[in-house]
């Protein structure tokens, strides 16, 4: 059991090396993300999903993103129409078992076949608005279906209409060469 949890790291961790040595847009430290409006956030709550578009049937739970910020308020907040930039990325994954137990997280392979919930955390950046913490872009897959994390284009689709992922510029693409 312990083998096959080492491969499936490994597994992971080549496929993220794919994901941005392969592509040619890749997110990266600078990236500029645009909230086209206004965000209401509910008492009581760090965050609001995105009321964006759904990416489709490829898997058995639809890709969603939150936008979090870092103070709970006990009145609603606003996180106003502005330009953020992405200052970190980290991507991390935890498997749930399907058991009739219900959806719990487990540890070893000992509950059978298993949902893996991937995400891709964006830490961001703005002047105006520094409470504005991190997006926060996930889904759930069953580990028997080629489980991966959302790639670019599919957390641009996920963000759409109201944020816009931007695509790297030239001054991006030459950082990621220089990797």
């Amino acid at each position: 059991m312990k083998t096959s949890l080492v491969l499936l790291l490994l597994l992971l961790a080549a496929c993220r090396v794919v994901d941005y040595e392969g592509r040619a847009d890749p997110i990266l430290m600078g990236t500029p993300i645009d909230l086209h409006q206004n965000l209401i956030i509910l008492p009581g709550q760090a965050g609001v999903f995105i009321p964006g578009t759904r990416i489709g049937d490829r898997y058995r739970y639809d890709g969603n993103c939150r936008l979090e910020v870092r103070t709970v308020s006990e009145t609603p907040q606003t996180v106003f129409a502005d330009r953020f930039t992405v200052e970190r990325i980290v991507q991390e994954w935890e498997r749930f078992t399907q058991r009739e137990t219900g959806l719990r997280r487990v540890r070893m392979d000992v509950d059978g076949p298993a949902l893996l919930q991937f995400t891709t955390v964006l830490y961001l950046h703005s002047d105006r608005q520094p409470d504005v913490f991190r997006l926060v872009c996930g889904h759930l897959q069953d580990s028997a279906q080629n489980p991966r994390y959302l790639t670019a284009d599919e957390i641009r689709t996920v963000l759409t209409p109201v944020m816009t992922l931007h695509r790297p510029s030239s001054q991006h693409k030459e950082q990621l060469q220089s990797l």
